[in-house]
């Protein structure tokens, strides 16, 4: 601004009036709009605030509610796998519990069966004992029976000399005969009598050769018989070695069989320890899984009781947007009523400068009109401005000590109610956080639960396939033990057919013994007759040769021819003497024959005894055989059933392994579940960091917006300072009006200067808040 050149400084009354109203007029009005305008930045500042706080809890709570429902889906879902899980394992419990049964059950079995074999062991000792017995008494027989034989030789031989010393007399008898017939021509009677008992002699002969040839034809099938029967003996031995042998062999079947029983009833001990352990296992697997259902209720309600939080939150985020709104409205009111006023503080500039000029021109024109009064003017004006300066400074500071004091007690009702807002928030954040730790914390523990469940069920599915391994061997023995006792029942069917070919041999054997005690009867019979026929012979002998003495005392008289007939009779008589003592020695070595056969019969008697004793003791056997065969095909049968049970314990303990792979699968599938649902939070906590720095890009924009004003206001300050370096210059030159303008403008710009100052301090302030509550976030 030029200078002005110093005329008179005197003003007139009504100007000099004017001019105090003129600055005390916009005092009350400045006044309200610097309240209207606190009030209205503090209500931005608040709504601000409340609309970072509401959009933040509507993310928050939006993103609480997504995770409430997937987590309420998730534990739905758990809930039901936990329920099928629980039911899998009752029904696993149900089943080992009947394994257990039929386990304890085969244990059972098996010890009666290991007492079976005992008594099976015990009665083929027996058996074998019995056999021995037989086998010493067919050895005793077949020795008796060698002896007989030798006797029946002796006697055969005995027999055969005889027959030839009685062909060698029936040839003397022959030459002796022709002599006397020669020589007993003249005595027809004699003759006649000497045909006849040559005729007698000659039949007797026959029959004795006939009887001989009988009696070495029998010789002969005694012979046959007695070969027969050592054959047979031969093939009863041989059987009876058989017989020991698959005896030896079915015990070795059945001390294997009773060491795989007992190997058997080792491993069904250790199946039911095992057994034991998984019912502990599946009781431990069922506790954890209750405390997990009870952890799902827990953690059920906390997202119930952070569901009602969020309702509660979004009623009060509700109220935060309608807050918003209005103080939206407000700042707009507020941007409003600012713009006004810079259009109002610039008109009243141009108008302050449009008077200056006036009042310069007016200084001007009146100023050789008041140099006289300008000292008293001065004076006057001097005091009166210090005293309206004072007034002023003094209303000034008073108003703006209570302006002052209404922005402190509004700044501190905004503070506490920003901390309210903020301990609100933070509270807020802090249970969502803590939810947060507790919804990881519940996680980590699902899923450390969720590992520990795939451990145990690993380890369960390797106890199982272990048990089923077990029990594969244990069917595997329980084959071989069944093939064991398929041999040893086919070899005690062999057995028992060996000793029914031995005891129809037996039958053989005694139905030739008594057909041979027949033959022996009928020889004895025909002995009897023979020796009957010989004393027979030896009578008409008798009479012969008492005839023969009478036809010696005939012949006596008769001369030389009948003393030499005489002597020949008398030879004839002694040789029938002979051959009476030889028939006699016959007849008593035919008494001792027949005694030695008694005997013999007798011997065979008590071995057909012994023998019907064997026969019974073999068909006892045969029968404690058959019973046995019935005992193992019972057994058989009851190892076929135990099969059968094993077999559907197995399909029992395949379908158990296929839940438990089922449940394996479920488990996998909720971890995938869990996985995306992480991965889901991970894009949340994504979109939450995108949006930080979207809001951090905004709250960079409007720092620089903020710094943007603040240059422009400080290029005001500036053009504020050059104008009161300005004014300063015209005070210094002493211009009067000038200085009285520069104080109205100077008064003015303090006023905008303040203004602005606290302006610019409450934005600031709010930036500052806004800044803080962002990287709060």
């Amino acid at each position: 601004m030029p200078a002005q050149p110093f005329h008179d400084l005197t003003l007139p009354d009504d100007a000099v009036v004017s001019a105090p109203a003129d600055t005390a007029a916009p005092a009350p009005r400045q006044h309200m709009d610097m309240k209207s305008i606190s009030e209205a930045i503090a209500r931005v500042e608040a709504e601000a605030r409340a609309a970072c706080s509401a959009e933040s809890r509507a993310h928050a709570e939006a993103r609480a509610r997504s995770l409430a429902e997937d987590r309420a889906a998730m534990d739905a879902e758990a809930a039901a796998v936990a329920l099928k899980n629980a039911q899998a394992a009752e029904a696993a419990i149900h089943a080992d519990r009947e394994r257990l049964e039929s386990l304890r059950a085969a244990a059972e079995a098996s010890v009666a069966r290991l007492e079976a074999v005992k008594q099976e062991t015990a009665e083929l000792r027996a058996r074998a004992q019995a056999d021995n017995d037989v086998r010493q008494a067919a050895e005793q027989r077949a020795r008796a029976e060698e002896e007989s034989r030798r006797r029946a030789a002796e006697q055969i031989a005995a027999e055969a000399e005889l027959a030839e010393q009685a062909s060698r007399a029936a040839d003397d008898l022959a030459v002796q005969t022709g002599q006397a017939r020669l020589h007993a021509a003249e005595r027809l009677a004699a003759v006649q009598a000497a045909r006849e008992e040559v005729v007698g002699i000659a039949s007797a002969d026959a029959r004795l050769a006939t009887l001989a040839r009988e009696h070495e034809r029998q010789a002969a099938a005694a012979r046959q018989t007695a070969q027969t029967l050592a054959r047979t003996e031969a093939e009863a031995l041989e059987l009876t070695v058989q017989r020991e042998r698959a005896d030896q062999i079915a015990l070795e079947a059945a001390f294997n069989r009773a060491a795989a029983e007992a190997r058997a009833l080792e491993e069904a001990r250790a199946r039911a320890h095992l057994e034991q352990e998984h019912e502990q296992i599946a009781l431990a697997k069922a506790e954890s899984e209750r405390s997990a259902a009870q952890s799902l209720r827990l953690r059920l309600q906390t997202e119930k009781e952070v569901r009602d939080a969020a309702i509660h939150r979004e009623r009060l985020e509700a109220m935060a947007v309608a807050t918003a709104e209005a103080r939206r409205e407000a700042d707009a009111r507020i941007i409003a009523a600012t713009e006004a006023r810079i259009e109002a503080d610039r008109q009243l500039r141009t108008a302050a400068l449009a008077r200056v000029e006036a009042e310069q021109q007016a200084e001007i024109d009146t100023l050789a009109k008041i140099e006289a009064e300008a000292l008293a003017v001065e004076q006057i004006q001097q005091r009166q401005a210090a005293e309206q300066a004072a007034a002023e400074a003094a209303r000034v500071e008073m108003m703006e000590q209570q302006r002052a004091t209404q922005l402190a007690g509004e700044r501190a009702a905004m503070a506490r109610a920003a901390a309210s807002l903020a301990a609100a928030h933070n509270d807020a954040e802090q249970a969502e956080l803590a939810a947060l730790a507790m919804q990881a914390e519940a996680e980590q523990q699902a899923a450390a639960l969720a590992e520990e469940k795939a451990q145990l069920t690993s380890q369960l599915a390797q106890a199982e396939y272990a048990r089923v391994q077990a029990e594969q061997q244990a069917i595997a023995a329980l084959k071989e033990r069944l093939a064991a006792e398929q041999l040893a029942q086919e070899a005690a069917e062999q057995r028992a057919a060996v000793e029914q070919e031995q005891a129809e041999a037996l039958r053989r054997q005694r139905a030739e013994e008594q057909r041979l005690a027949d033959a022996a009867a009928q020889e004895a019979q025909a002995l009897r007759q023979m020796t009957e026929q010989v004393a027979l012979e030896a009578d008409a002998k008798a009479a012969a040769a008492q005839a023969a003495s009478a036809q010696a005392r005939l012949a006596v008289e008769l001369g030389d021819v009948t003393q030499q007939k005489a002597r020949v009779e008398e030879e004839k008589l002694a040789r029938t003497a002979a051959l009476l003592e030889a028939e006699q020695a016959f007849v008593a070595a035919e008494r001792a024959t027949l005694a030695a056969i008694d005997e013999k019969l007798a011997e065979q008697r008590q071995a057909e005894a012994s023998e019907v004793r064997a026969a019974k003791a073999v068909e006892a056997r045969l029968a404690s055989e058959q019973a046995a065969a019935a005992a193992a095909r019972m057994r058989a049968e009851a190892e076929q059933q135990q099969l059968e049970l094993a077999r559907q314990r197995e399909l029992a303990e395949q379908a158990a392994a296929q839940a438990a792979l089922d449940k394996t699968a479920e488990q996998k599938k909720l971890l995938e579940t869990a996985q995306a649902h992480a991965a889901m939070q991970r894009k949340v906590a994504d979109t939450t960091q995108a949006m930080t720095v979207a809001k951090q890009e905004l709250l960079d924009l409007e720092t620089r917006r903020q710094h943007a004003a603040q240059n422009a206001l400080s290029a005001i300050e500036e053009k504020l300072a050059q104008a009161r370096e300005q004014n300063r210059l015209a005070v210094e030159e002493g211009n009067f009006a000038g200085a009285l303008a520069a104080a109205r403008a100077r008064a003015e710009q303090e006023q905008s200067e303040s203004l602005a100052r606290d302006v610019i301090v409450r934005l600031k302030e709010t930036a500052e808040s806004v800044g803080a509550v962002w990287r709060g976030r």
